[in-house]
This record gives structure tokens, sequence and C-alpha cells, in this order.
């Protein structure tokens, strides 16, 4: 009878429950079945570790309240789970800790004499304890007891038939001046040994579960009773509709509901096609490192001219012809304001550096005014005392608006890519693309 793990095809009727870790049930685990309304799954740790899944395809989430420290302390595995939890929360997934006899640290807070072994104790804490770690996120400080609490007030009646035979534990808590409990389920005067924070969509819930491992019956009545009343509990809870209650009920809800689909599916249909023109965009948001490394993609994926990084400079790279030969140098430049004339000294001094001719086509990528507000405020020219010195040096100075617009027209079929090749590697000074699409050099060729 001693555990594998469960048979996880359960029907979709039912609630999905995981219950993680062997310290839930002990060193061996046992055998659970699914209830009336669970599907429950077990992932013995570390062994099942592999099969774990994301925790926000669960209903319920029930574990130990230091699952990772099992012979040893799992350090990666309880970062994972703690990213896991993050997510889960976001989806509506509900987190339970069971604690029966935790470490809580020594000292006190606010103390001059204990502080300093107050933040030591925390800190390991943080490391071995998942429960602790979630805690001390929540501004709560756990207390411990030399005995464990066996008279605490129920305040939640849906968790009296689990808590009057198994709520015991050593532990209460405290919550600092920046904490707060959502729910009270069951207390000592003023102090919460069970509790409920509302989380993202979900929730975290800390319960007292007194287990003797050694009595197997005992110990499987207190983990289905337990998942019963926490499923009982979050029903009752429950503000939005959980995803199983989106189906139709009512008969004139039905073709409503279709009609949403398809006009849903239309708008993601409609999301897809503006992707593109998206990707674009954000090259006339990029500066510096980001726009050096997107340009040659974007040149090579969406215009289908190669490209080949430069060895020298990070912001160079090369235009290829079909044959890969280098055909063109570029540099990638990006400026606050208007494009700066030291950049188009720098390509010249970068093409003179590889030892190419001054006929060799040299292509400046700029993108200027990245403090405009608006696309008319950054759709500015580019100065004429700017161009004609590029002209004069044999240099092309292409904006990032022209570079876009050059997709652009390619996609509406207004110039070829071979036109627009061509283009690059003949011309000088500055080619325009404005916002219709029409290209005009500058200096006007005589």
């Amino acid at each position: 009878m001693k555990n594998t793990k469960t048979d996880i095809l359960a029907s979709m009727s039912k609630h999905r429950v995981l219950l993680f870790g062997n310290k839930l049930f002990g060193a061996s685990g046992y055998l659970i079945h699914h209830q009336n309304n669970a599907a429950i799954e077990v992932i013995n740790f570390p062994s099942d570790y592999g099969d774990l899944q994301r925790l926000a395809d669960y209903n319920l989430v029930v574990t130990d309240y230091a699952p990772f420290k099992y012979e040893r302390l799992y350090s990666e595995q309880q970062n994972v789970f703690d990213n896991l939890i993050t997510e889960a929360l976001e989806s509506g997934t509900t987190i339970c800790f069971v604690h029966y006899d935790e470490d809580v640290p020594r000292g006190e807070k606010y103390s001059r004499k204990t502080a300093e072994i107050y933040a030591k104790d925390c800190a390991a804490l943080k490391l071995s304890q998942l429960g602790f770690r979630i805690l001390n996120k929540l501004s709560i400080r756990p207390l411990r007891g030399d005995i464990p609490i066996l008279n605490g007030t129920i305040q939640r009646g849906v968790f009296q038939p689990f808590l009057s035979k198994w709520g015991a534990s050593h532990n209460c808590f405290m919550a600092d001046e920046d904490g707060k409990f959502d729910d009270i389920i069951v207390n000592l005067q003023n102090l919460p040994i069970g509790f409920t924070k509302e989380l993202g969509r979900g929730r975290i819930i800390f319960l007292p579960f007194q287990r003797d491992f050694d009595r197997e019956n005992d110990l499987l009545k207190g983990i289905y009773t337990l998942v019963d009343c926490l499923l009982t509990y979050i029903t009752k809870m429950q503000e939005n509709l959980p995803e199983w209650a989106t189906a139709p009920f009512f008969k004139d809800e039905e073709p409503l509901n279709k009609e949403l689909q398809r006009i849903e599916k239309e708008l993601q249909n409609k999301k897809d096609e503006l992707e593109p023109f998206a990707v674009a965009k954000q090259l006339l948001c990029q500066a510096e490192y980001k726009l050096e490394n997107t340009v040659p993609d974007f040149i090579q994926e969406h215009l289908g001219i190669k490209t080949e990084g430069a060895e020298n400079y990070a912001e160079d790279f090369w235009i290829l012809n079909d044959s890969g030969e280098r055909i063109a140098i570029c540099e990638v430049k990006s400026h606050v304001k208007g494009c700066k004339r030291s950049s188009i000294y720098s390509i010249f001094n970068h093409r003179d550096t590889n030892g190419l001719d001054k006929v060799f086509p040299a292509i400046l990528f700029v993108n200027q005014h990245m403090q405009a507000a608006s696309w008319e405020a950054k759709d500015l020219p580019i100065n004429k005392q700017d161009y004609q010195v590029a002209a004069n040096d044999n240099i092309l100075v292409l904006r990032i608006e022209d570079l876009v617009r050059f997709w652009a027209a390619i996609r509406s079929g207004l110039i070829s890519r071979d036109h627009l090749l061509t283009l690059l590697t003949n011309s000088r000074g500055w080619i325009k693309v404005d916002s219709s699409l029409k290209i005009t050099p500058f200096p006007t060729p005589s």
C-alpha cells in the first residue's frame, strides 16, 4: 500500500489537487485515491520531481511548511517552486502550507540585544523553509511554543471536521505593521494558528496539521478531510467564475457564446496581422545596444537582404550580396535629438580602418529624436548640411523610419528586394521614405 504516483487522468468535472512532497506523508507516503469532487495527484519529492507540472494547472496545491528540506536542502528546486507559486496565484490557484513544529527565528526583530541573531536566523530559514520565505514576503512572523496548541478557536466552521481531530501545532503567527491576515481560520486568543492571505486571483493558506506517520488510516483520513474542507472553503470564497463555469448554462447564452468565440477569433486574427507592424515599430523605440543587434536582424529577416556582423566594432555590420560577398559597410547610431555629424564621421573612419576605398558603399542607420512624445515629433528630416556632408563622402544616411517604411513598401509590392538592394548600395546623402511610402533621394540628383 506504500505510495506510487497516482493516475492523473482526471475528469474535467473534478477539481485538480496536488499533494506535493514526502514530508506531507512521512518518509514513504501512501497511495492516494481520487475523491468524488477531486482528482488528486501526488508528487513525491525528490523522486518524482521531474513529473511536476505548472502549479497553475491545479485548483489546489497542498504541501509541507518546508518541503525541500528532506535529508538535505534542495535550494534550486525550492527557488523554482517559489516561482511556480507566484504564477499559480495569478491564475487563481490556492496554495496551502501545513505546519506542526517548525523552527522560528530566535530573538526579537526590534531588540538591541537579539536583533542580529534574529536577522541571521531569518536569512537561514528563508533558505531552508519555503513556508517561512512566503511568510516573510507577507510581513508575517511565525512563533513557536514548547507544547502544541490543542484548544484553538475555530472561526471558519467549514474546517471543523479537520481541525477538531488534526488541527494542532506548536506554531502560531503574528503580523508586522505592514502585514495583515485576510481571513483567520483558527486562532488562540489574538494569534492566528491558521489563516488565509488573498494574492492575485488565488490565495495562500497556512493550517495546523498534526500527523502520526505510523498510523496510516488516520493519516489518510486527515489528508482526505483536509482536501475536502479546503475545496469547500474555496467554493465559499469564490468570487470569479471557475474555469468550468464559463461553459454555457442558459439556453439563450449558447448562441451568444458562439458569436463571442467567433468575434474573439477574428480579433486574434487581426492581432496576428498587426504583429509584424508592432515588430517594425519596436525598432523606432530602441537605442544603443538593442538597436545595434536588432537592425541587421530586421534587414535580413524582413527585407531579405543578407547581413554579417563586423569584427572590430559592435555597432557595425556588413550587407552581403547573394554570393555572400561584402558590398556595404553599415553602422547603427541612436540620438536623443537629431542626427549628429560625428556619426557620419564615425562610419567614414570605420570604412577607412577596414582598408576600404572611399567609393565603397557605406550606410549609416540612425534612430534620432528618441525623446519625442509622438510620431510627428519623431519623424523629422535629416539636417540638410548633414546629408550633404554624407553625400560628399559617399555615405548614405537612413533614418529607422525610412528603414521600416522600406519594409512596408516591399510588403505592399511598391518596390522589390533587388531594387532596394541597388538603392542602398548606389545612393548617397539621404533617402527619405514618407508616410505614403514615397521614396525621395536627397540631395536631389542633378
